[in-house]
């Protein structure tokens, strides 16, 4: 080994030791320290994202295939990488304190595939209440820009579901549904929600993190919905101690409307998930939320009698 090589070994050697003294440094950190960390590495990774995206030439927000790069970028730099760093920061058993490592039984998923169907029409109910929304004339310049964000938000989803064959659709259901459902999971309820868990005030927690996960997205008409699915997802953490129930829940909401789309699109009008619970159909949305509230108890007994066991 020449000296060059053992001065490589003794440096890497010497970097991996500093490494595990810097595992779970901040797990005694505050509520407002340990949300600096985060962010901050969080705000890192962005800026390496936009790089990238520099980089590679993907900054047009028109083409599709520069939307696809950002919304892999977004979900990998911005939502999965920080968790991880954070938590090994935080904690001397990273995947424990994400809630990774346990795992759950396969009657909960079922109820939780369940309910994310049941609740379409309730869920597009208060979606049409929301958007009836107005806010006072004194704030119609802030009204019209939420609009406008709305309107963006929409474009960009139009172009992002418009594919052609299975491969499109495969396509979305790994861009659209999968990495950002298991990213923003572990983002908000893996990562927020336990550091807002400091204050032992886990439906506190739950709240706070749904009302951020809910205005993250830009989209207020949609404020309300989003919200109450987040507020869900945080519940499925807390009772079952693991990340993997609100992660598929929150991949199922995504696919769902992903494959609607792709069937509506192929001229086949099976059912439009925007408007079952609207207008004459409010009743069916009424009637969504009294089943989707009894099979949640069912879950939640189911998840507390495995729990015990």
């Amino acid at each position: 080994m020449s000296k060059d090589d053992r001065s490589f070994f003794i440096l890497f050697i010497n970097n991996q030791l500093n490494m595990r003294q810097l595992r779970g440094i901040g797990k005694n950190f505050g509520i407002l320290s340990q949300l600096l960390l985060l962010f901050g590495i969080a705000c890192v990774f962005f800026y390496l994202a936009v790089a990238i995206l520099m980089l590679l030439g993907k900054t047009n927000a028109s083409d599709i295939n520069s939307i696809r790069w950002l919304q892999l970028l977004q979900s990998v730099g911005i939502f999965i990488l920080p968790p991880f760093i954070f938590s090994y920061f935080c904690s001397e058993q990273p995947l424990d304190y994400l809630s990774l490592n346990k795992t759950t039984n396969s009657l909960a998923v079922r109820y939780v595939v369940l309910i994310m169907i049941v609740c379409i029409p309730f869920i597009d109910m208060f979606t049409y209440f929301n958007q009836q929304m107005q806010l006072p004339d004194a704030f119609s310049s802030i009204e019209n820009w939420m609009k406008s964000m709305e309107e963006e938000a929409a474009r960009v989803t139009e172009q992002l579901l418009d594919v052609k064959g299975i491969d499109g659709l495969l396509l979305n259901l790994l861009l659209i549904a999968l990495i950002p459902a298991f990213g923003e999971e572990l983002f908000f309820r893996g990562t927020l929600q336990k550091i807002f868990n400091h204050w032992k005030k886990p439906q506190l927690a739950i709240w706070i993190t749904a009302i951020l996960f809910s205005a993250f997205h830009l989209q207020f008409y949609g404020f309300l919905p989003r919200l109450l699915l987040g507020v869900f997802f945080g519940y499925l953490l807390w009772w079952s101690g693991s990340l993997w129930l609100p992660v598929i829940a929150h991949f199922t909401n995504n696919a769902l409307a992903i494959i609607f789309s792709y069937i509506n699109q192929r001229g086949i009008q099976i059912l439009d998930p925007n408007a079952v619970g609207q207008h004459g159909n409010i009743w069916l949305g009424i009637g969504s939320a009294v089943l989707s509230g009894y099979l949640i108890l069912r879950l939640q007994k189911n998840i507390l009698s495995h729990t015990k066991s």
